[in-house]
């Protein structure tokens, strides 16, 4: 009687492991990808929300809000992944961000709408440092450049989307608040799918050794932050610099921030950012190289809209149109590097070639002007949205190589704060130096009752100013645009320099990269950690 072939009985649980494996990352992408479409798909649609509460004026913070929120709770969530676990961090900014967008829907003011954008963005925060954590606790070290290049392309798209989106409700007639309650009651059904998914699939968190909260430590650094990112919201664009309404947040977050440093050094059992992380050499230049890699990114992603829509002089959706092909390069690009780190086992040449490209981007826009071609502008925007994707890769897998297993969590919630922290100081910068600019160089070439206007209001220059002057204020307003870029080549030549000091882990496919489900030092293998959804 011929043998019974095993063959079949033995690859079933490897394909039942793929499965899982497979729903998980696409249940992790969609909620990766709401939470992101959600924080981008305002930006085109601000002045309808002004104009339908008749408050344009601080219609601005309704993108503020949720930037704010989800910059300065990413180290809470970091902690509370060790804490909580994983899975339970997931299901509540999943929570948060559903509350926070149906009241969106249905908010009867101003006022009301800032405040739950500000909710949104902190359940927008708690996804994404839940969504990276898992992301990195599925694959071996070695493997997670291809499964984070992914992460980072979802994300990516949703950049493109949200614009996109936020033009298509501005171009119809119903009250926008209607559009916006139907769109959340839309991604209402889809995160109670994505949250019973969810639960069936995510490991169960062990709370057999459960942490203390640092809760002097949560209380010192969300003022810090958020007071920080106020001053530099506040500052050059609401009130000047030297005011007490700039001044004060500063002052206020430098006196948190040396409180919160004093407490994790000093006194706290389980601090929510560990000191000893900062006596790690690649650390910290990985760090530097996200404060700088943030700084140009922003200024970049802020200021280019201006220059296509008041030097080329094209409307909101079209500038966003032009800078779909960036997109698509970051999405590719973060992927290719992604399976590049996984095949040569080496992330260094990412960050060094990401620096590189990201210089040549600010370099080579300096010198565009009135004139410049369009397939000009594709040409250099697609080579920096190489060098963007290449970076969002690098950077997180140089700081999961260099830390600890059991800091894993909060060296990934840590990557993306630094960025967001250093993108607010370049946004302030830039700002800065087009306002300086324009009110030095416009008095040369538009009367004086024009100048204000145009500072205030990047439109007035194409629908405002009398024709005999637009092309003098033009002039001006490029050559602005070009004092902004030269402001922010040192940030990238000081990421390069930086990078160069990042030192090379070595990345092994060793069950001690992985993390068990109570969040200590305890290696786990990777199937095991899928498995236990079962």
């Amino acid at each position: 009687m011929p043998p019974i072939s095993t063959t079949d009985s033995d690859n079933k649980p490897i394909r039942r492991v793929k499965y899982k494996r497979g729903l998980i990352l696409l249940a992790l992408q969609a909620s990766l990808f709401l939470s992101a479409l959600d924080g981008t798909i305002v930006s085109t649609s601000l002045p309808r929300i002004g104009s339908d509460f008749n408050e344009f004026t601080i219609a601005l913070w309704v993108a503020n809000a949720y930037n704010l929120a989800y910059g300065a709770f990413l180290p809470l969530f970091g902690s509370c992944n060790d804490i909580f676990g994983r899975k339970c961090t997931l299901l509540a900014g999943i929570g948060f961000f559903l509350v926070g967008s149906v009241l969106c829907g249905v908010a009867s003011s101003m006022i009301m709408l800032i405040i739950c954008r500000s909710i949104a963005g902190i359940g927008a925060s708690a996804i994404y440092s839940a969504v990276f954590v898992i992301i990195s606790e599925m694959a071996p070290l070695d493997k997670r450049g291809s499964y984070h290049g992914l992460i980072n392309a979802v994300y990516a798209m949703a950049s493109i989307f949200g614009p996109l989106v936020g033009v298509g409700i501005c171009l119809r007639r119903e009250l926008l608040t209607l559009t916006y309650l139907l769109r959340t009651h839309t991604h209402t059904g889809r995160f109670h799918r994505l949250s019973q998914l969810a639960m069936v699939l995510l490991y169960q968190y062990d709370m057999d050794t459960p942490k203390s909260i640092d809760y002097a430590g949560i209380l010192l650094l969300i003022p810090s932050v958020t007071l920080f990112l106020l001053a530099l919201n506040f500052g050059g664009s609401m009130y000047p610099w030297q005011s007490i309404e700039v001044l004060v947040p500063l002052v206020l977050s430098v006196v948190f921030c040396c409180g919160f440093i004093v407490i994790e050094c000093k006194f706290a059992h389980n601090p929510i950012l560990p000191p000893r992380l900062f006596k790690n050499q690649s650390i910290v230049a990985t760090l530097l190289t996200d404060w700088m890699f943030g700084t140009c990114m922003f200024a970049f992603v802020f200021n280019f809209p201006l220059y296509l829509q008041v030097i080329q002089g094209n409307s909101a959706m079209w500038s966003g149109i032009h800078l779909i092909p960036m997109q698509l390069a970051i999405c590719i690009s973060s992927t290719v590097a992604g399976l590049l780190i996984s095949i040569s086992k080496s992330y260094r040449p990412g960050l060094w070639i990401g620096m590189v490209l990201l210089g040549c981007l600010i370099g080579l826009i300096a010198i565009f002007g009135i004139t410049t071609p369009y397939y000009l502008i594709y040409i250099v925007t697609v080579i920096g949205g190489i060098g963007l994707g290449a970076l969002f890769s690098s950077t997180i897998i140089s700081l999961q190589a260099a830390a600890e297993p059991k800091d894993i969590s909060t060296v990934t919630c840590l990557n993306h704060l630094i960025i967001v922290l250093g993108g607010s100081v370049g946004l302030a910068i830039a700002n800065s130096v087009l306002t300086a600019r324009l009110i030095a160089d416009l008095p040369s070439a538009v009367p004086f009752e024009y100048i204000q206007p145009i500072v205030k209001s990047s439109l007035f220059v194409r629908q405002g100013l009398p024709p005999q002057y637009q092309e003098a204020a033009l002039q001006v307003y490029s050559q602005s645009l070009r004092m902004v870029w030269y402001s922010m080549m040192p940030f990238a030549v000081v990421g390069l320099i930086s990078s160069a000091f990042v030192k090379h882990c070595n990345l092994q496919s060793t069950d001690s990269s992985q993390l068990n489900n109570t969040g200590t030092d305890t290696p786990k293998c990777n199937d095991e950690i899928i498995n236990a959804t079962a």
